[in-house]
């Protein structure tokens, strides 16, 4: 196509009639679907990427059975991968494992993994208990990193209860918010407890910082301005509960000399040891928490922690503070009241009086009618936006990229400047974006969050598109390791990962039964008559020239979809 005709188009993928300024025509997003687009609409909010054969199979047995039967799935262990596929084991005194190897055992997980809906949900509670492999100790302890995401993974159909003391007493918790270490107030050293991780595990992994209703809204009080759920003195008696809180050296292979509580330090040993208690150097007396609770004195320091957690965990605040956050991470980053409320009732109570049961909450968000009902896809403040890494899990999954080597080994590196995401890389703990964000314009303007959006800016609304060209029509895929890069004692010549494209280039000579193929699995059968028309009439012009090949064809046409905000937005 010309220069202008090219223009034009662009144009018109990029700014649709659904982006059209106010007061513009609106093209209505798809939303009679079939039950393999239903299936694959909710495939995109439950996995890492589906295929047709996937969708197919969901669509047959059902969501909910679905659901039931990934329950059943034992979880991929990452940590046993790295050290039997990456680095060995008996190395821990004298090398340390970086955290490329974590990223090469985190990609054979999202490929070949098939707890599907378990990985997602640790991904996302990823997004809310926040460690940052960028960190230089933990750069450097690549198999603790593989540990977090095996204990992610463990407790995402566990309990809520159970997950908030292993993400406590994780060392790389422990590193990352500066309570391993942390010790007793001593006066005359003008020492007093660490405050971070007290402060984090209120305003982030349980309560927030004003008080709930259980729909998610503020409770105010008779200035109609929202109640703080803590001050400043409530983060200095949290801070002394963990007090005395150590990582684990014990046999620690470097530390040669006789131990005191100073003598550990986060290594690839102390990485995948759960921290110990040292009462000696915990905070002794009662402490005062939320709403006059008191931890009594006379306790032991493990003693202290567990209460002050069961405390936490016992917040009415938690319910709807986590359970929104996990609606935003897998449907929507605008649910209604109600919505908040149904998925808050089910963590205070499953059914059978249990509180925080994970896996009820999940199937409380996913079957929920606002994430079921298809007419809420012609709602204007429906959906999201997809998360980058989510986008490249999915392209990569749907289209079987892989090398005969069978090693996804990817460094990340051009994830991290293309996309700007990468997970377990945040830049802080307050993870890649805020569940808050309110970006300028319509949603601000409505008073709507777009969490993802904090990711797009100039800079990232070109690069991705880029990203999405040079992995369809370049080889260069995923960063490998160099061929002389040794690995376990042994290098690697490994290929670049490619898409198996044989169904797709079948449909090429019908390029309408290509688009249905790609809508299904990419945009769950929701993209409109006018988006569809654009790509259509793309795709046909370019099936026409003869030096063109069938595959090629295939790559243009889902290169395409990746840029469209159709499949940007997912809904």
């Amino acid at each position: 196509m010309g220069s202008t005709n090219r223009r034009d188009f662009f144009r018109q993928l990029l700014n649709p009639p659904e982006m059209a300024p106010q007061g513009g025509t609106v093209a209505a997003r798809n939303s009679s679907l079939t039950s393999e687009q239903e299936a694959s609409r909710f495939l995109a909010q439950a996995t890492l990427g589906a295929d047709r054969a996937l969708i197919q199979q969901v669509a047959s047995m059902g969501l909910e059975a679905w659901i039931d039967a990934q329950f059943l799935i034992p979880q991929s262990q990452l940590l046993d991968y790295l050290y039997a596929e990456l680095y060995d084991e008996a190395d821990i005194g004298d090398a340390s494992p970086w955290r490329e190897l974590f990223r090469y055992a985190l990609w054979q997980t999202t490929l070949y993994g098939d707890d599907l809906l378990r990985q997602r949900v640790a991904l996302a509670l990823s997004e809310i208990f926040v460690i940052s492999t960028e960190k230089d100790d933990i750069y450097g302890a690549a198999n603790g990193a593989a540990d977090w995401y095996d204990m992610l993974l463990h407790n995402a159909f566990g309990n809520f209860r159970d997950l908030l003391q292993d993400v406590t007493l994780h060392p790389l918790m422990g590193n990352f918010l500066s309570h391993a270490g942390n010790r007793k107030t001593n006066l005359a050293e003008n020492r007093f407890p660490d405050e971070n991780y007290a402060r984090e595990i209120m305003q982030l992994f349980t309560i927030g910082l004003f008080m709930l209703n259980d729909d998610g809204s503020f409770i105010l009080d008779g200035n109609n301005e929202p109640v703080s759920t803590y001050d400043n003195s409530h983060i200095t008696e949290f801070a002394k509960i963990f007090t005395g809180l150590q990582y684990d050296f014990d046999g620690d292979p470097h530390v040669w000399w006789t131990p005191d509580f100073e003598s550990g330090w986060l290594n690839p040993y102390t990485a995948v040891r759960t921290m110990k208690m040292w009462d000696s150097e915990h905070e002794p007396g009662s402490k005062t928490l939320l709403n006059g609770y008191v931890v009594p004195s006379g306790q032991t320091g493990m003693e202290d922690v567990n209460d002050a957690l069961d405390h936490l965990f016992n917040h009415p605040n938690v319910g709807p503070f986590i359970g929104k956050q996990l609606i935003q991470r897998l449907v929507k980053s605008n649910p209604s009241p109600a919505y908040v409320g149904r998925v808050t009732a089910v963590f205070n109570n499953n059914g059978s009086g249990v509180r925080g049961d994970m896996k009820a909450v999940i199937k409380a968000i996913l079957l929920d009618d606002e994430a079921r009902n298809t007419t809420h896809i012609t709602d204007p403040t429906h959906g999201k936006l997809r998360e980058p890494f989510f986008r490249f899990t999915q392209l990569v999954r749907a289209f079987h990229y892989k090398n005969p080597q069978g090693k996804f080994w990817d460094a990340g590196w051009g994830v991290e400047n293309d996309l700007r995401q990468y997970m377990f890389n945040a830049p802080s703990v307050f993870n890649f974006f805020s569940p808050g964000f309110r970006p300028a314009g319509a949603l601000s303007d409505n008073g709507l969050t777009g969490p993802e959006f904090q990711l797009l800016n100039s800079y990232t609304a070109i690069s991705t598109i880029n990203f999405w060209y040079s992995r369809l029509w370049w080889d260069y895929v995923i960063d490998l390791p160099s061929a002389d890069t040794e690995i376990r004692g042994q290098t690697y010549d490994l290929d670049q990962p490619q898409p198996e494209l044989s169904y797709e280039i079948t449909l090429v000579n019908n390029i309408p039964a290509l688009l249905d193929h790609l809508d299904l699995v990419l945009t769950a059968g929701t993209m409109s008559a006018e988006m569809r028309a654009i790509i259509e009439t793309a795709v046909t012009g370019y099936n026409n020239d003869s030096w063109v090949s069938d595959e090629d064809v295939v790559r243009f046409a889902i290169f395409l979809f990746m840029m469209c905000p159709e499949y940007a937005v997912q809904v």
